[in-house]
């Protein structure tokens, strides 16, 4: 009889990991073989032939580390662009990759290099996977697929058999690579209503969305309260009239007071004092006739101004 404990052992003893089989090891056989052949013609530099070795690599037993490679292959080739995909499908997929920091340095190199030509990559997910992407009328294929924009305005358009097309504008920036993912609905889901309830209605909030970066928010607009500046120069003008209207008469009576004097004097003189007397009570009575007739000018102008003022200023 074989005791409890040894039948418990028994029963929770880990089962051993099932064997690899034979189509298995041939693959992982396969894909290092011609990852050793790209990696011979990298050091050649006979950089196509290696990323067709690598691409062949990944069909046969995909590994991210074959995305960094290829990525290599095409910046030693020149193809920004498509170095630029490489290493960014290499970090999407191996988001912990220990050389993760050096990948980053040479994604913003490119992102720069691309800047300076004035355009940016866009990379687009969709699920499905297999579903139809265009950039402006341009078909790119399936998810994920890439294009490189020039800033400004575009449109994409998102299809699939079965599916709601999706057809979004967004904002293309050049600061650096942008990613967008579209989720397609399944043709004829219906759209769930809101539950009725006793809640007090609320008027519905419209607001857009846009794809990519939003565009910066416009600066407050303040309109200044408009403030009245009142008849001031009216007043100024009015006032001067005034003055002056009063000086003009305060001149012209002491002009006139001047020859009264003169005639007021009853004690006799001699007659070349008394000469001299209207001379000078004469010229003090001119000069005073003078100032009033300009002060008298003053008034004038300054009434007509003021007349003027009166409706120009509220």
């Amino acid at each position: 009889m074989i005791p409890a404990l040894l039948i418990a052992l028994l029963l929770t003893a880990p089962k051993p990991a099932p064997a690899a089989t034979a189509d298995e090891s041939g693959a992982v056989k396969k894909a290092k073989e011609l990852f050793q052949s790209g990696q011979k013609l990298y050091k050649q530099a006979r950089y196509a032939e290696a990323i067709a070795k690598f691409e062949e690599a990944y069909l046969v037993r995909p590994h991210p580390v074959i995305y960094f490679n290829i990525g290599k292959c095409w910046e030693q080739l020149g193809e920004t662009a498509k170095a630029l995909r490489a290493y960014r499908d290499y970090l999407r997929l191996a988001p912990d990759a220990k050389d993760k920091e050096t990948v980053s340095d040479a994604i913003a190199n490119l992102e720069r290099r691309l800047r300076e030509k004035g355009m940016q990559q866009l990379m687009v997910f969709a699920d499905p996977p297999d579903a139809r992407i265009a950039v402006d009328g341009k078909e790119l294929g399936s998810s994920p697929a890439s294009v490189e924009l020039v800033a400004g305005n575009h449109t994409l358009t998102v299809s699939a058999d079965g599916f709601e097309k999706v057809e979004r504008s967004f904002v293309m920036q050049t600061t650096r690579a942008t990613e967008m993912t579209i989720s397609l609905r399944p043709a004829g889901t219906p759209v769930k209503e809101p539950v009725a309830s006793d809640a007090p209605k609320l008027e519905p909030k419209t607001t857009t969305t846009q794809a990519g970066d939003p565009p910066p928010t416009p600066p407050l607009v303040v309109t200044p309260v408009e403030t009245k500046k009142g008849r001031l120069w009216t007043y100024v003008a009015g006032g001067v009239a005034v003055a002056s209207l009063g000086t003009a008469v305060g001149l012209g009576v002491a002009s006139n007071g001047a020859m009264e004097q003169f005639t007021k004097v009853q004690e006799p003189h001699p007659p070349g004092e008394v000469q001299a007397r209207f001379d000078a009570a004469n010229q003090s009575a001119s000069g005073l006739a003078t100032g009033a007739n300009v002060a008298y000018g003053v008034a004038g102008v300054a009434a007509a101004t003021a007349i003027v003022l009166f409706f120009i200023e509220k």
